[in-house]
């Protein structure tokens, strides 16, 4: 029995070194295709910057990469870029409005409908006034019957001064004349002020147009009684449409008021930046951006349409250009540069190119080697595996 388990335990011993022994062959294996990958992608970038770098004045050519042991580095390249930043937006009239009578009542005449284009001040409907009308004529009337009053007190005051100044009267008697003078001239006022107001409810029963613009929404027929400001019309000025856009936190600070815009599709649509908001938008972490874009006939550009458009600034700036390998995988702004063999994190701020490279604006020195193939797991001070240069490609 005793010779039986100890069979047992160098059985179970030897099943544990095999599981080791294949483990590290395991393991050593994943490093040696890890290597190996690595060692193609180098080739193969060595192979396209060489191929790049082979044609003079190549603007899309990807900035030089050199092989260091299992590391690419590269050289941030300057130059100078007119930023541009695609953006999506809708395009909104530069003013709208919802309109209505001030004064309710029967609609007698709808004189827009939907489609119309209308000029400043002209009439898109009447409602009944009748009752206005009737109430403005009263008005007058109280205004004539004032008047008249006035001039009575007048007439009196004037014969009550004549009478005391030949002493046939008190003064009382003239102080009251007086008073009966003034309390008519005030009287007068009034019924004209009541006069003015009735006659500004009759011209409310006529609605204008507050300015120039497409007639989108129109009652559908007379006859409804409609409540003061209840909106029946709906008008939009398209002759200049607005667009409302947003940027990056950091594209945000190289456009300023007065950058030029264009609609991608519509070659004659060019319009400006007017205003480039100093706060985020706490939904969306962006900077709204709003432009606006003259619109007519021959630009044929729709009010409500969702377009894309491009933000070019007034100037160049300098950028360092780097291949888009040298953004830390897993992060947004974090590329790795090589100080003393180690590895240190920096955060720059930066633009995509269309060719893919990044046209770093902050947070680079032109001097700096840049790791162009990052680990995503590196950390801040990690030693890198730098060799000797790899020797260029024979021609």
């Amino acid at each position: 029995m005793a010779t039986t388990g100890t069979t047992k335990k160098f059985g179970a011993g030897k099943l544990i070194a095999l599981a080791i022994v294949l483990g590290t062959g395991g393991l050593i294996g994943v490093r040696v295709k890890a290597k190996m990958d690595q060692k193609k992608a180098i080739e193969a970038q060595s192979a396209v910057t060489a191929e790049h770098a082979a044609t003079p004045g190549n603007a899309a050519a990807p900035p030089k990469v050199t092989a260091h042991g299992g590391t690419l580095l590269a050289k941030p390249e300057p130059m100078r870029w007119q930023p541009r930043v695609a953006v999506t937006g809708t395009l909104e009239p530069i003013q709208q409005a919802d309109v209505g009578f001030k004064a309710g009542g029967r609609l007698l005449a709808i004189k827009a409908k939907i489609g119309d284009v209308v000029k400043p001040g002209q009439v898109l409907g009447v409602v009944d006034a009748s009752e206005s009308s009737a109430q403005a004529n009263v008005a007058q009337t109280g205004v004539r019957v004032a008047e008249i009053s006035l001039e009575m007190a007048k007439d009196a005051q004037k014969r009550s001064d004549t009478l005391y100044q030949q002493s046939a009267v008190p003064e009382a008697e003239k102080t009251t004349a007086t008073q009966r003078a003034l309390l008519a001239a005030a009287q007068l006022e009034q019924a004209r002020a009541q006069a003015r107001l009735a006659s500004v409810s009759v011209g409310n029963a006529t609605l204008a147009a507050p300015f120039g613009g497409l007639v989108t929404r129109a009652p559908n027929g007379i006859g409804k009684i409609v409540a003061p400001g209840e909106p029946l019309y709906h008008v939009e000025d398209t002759s200049v449409l607005k667009l409302s856009a947003s940027v990056s936190e950091n594209d945000a600070n190289v456009f300023e008021v007065g950058a030029a815009v264009s609609i991608d599709g519509a070659p004659k649509a060019a319009g400006k930046v007017t205003a480039v908001l100093g706060s985020l938008d706490p939904q969306t972490r962006r900077v709204p951006v709003i432009a606006e874009i003259p619109n007519g006939p021959e630009v044929g550009l729709l009010s409500g349409s969702f377009v894309r458009a491009q933000i070019v600034a007034a100037e160049t700036i300098e950028v360092l250009r780097l291949p888009a390998s040298a953004l830390r995988p897993g992060a947004q702004d974090e590329i790795v540069v090589v100080q003393d063999g180690k590895a240190h994190i920096v955060r720059v701020s930066f633009t995509i190119a269309p060719d893919g490279s990044l046209y770093v604006r902050k947070g680079l020195e032109a001097g700096a080697s840049v790791v162009a193939n990052p680990s995503p797991e590196v950390k801040e001070g990690e030693a890198l595996d730098l060799g000797p240069a790899a020797p260029a490609p024979a021609k």
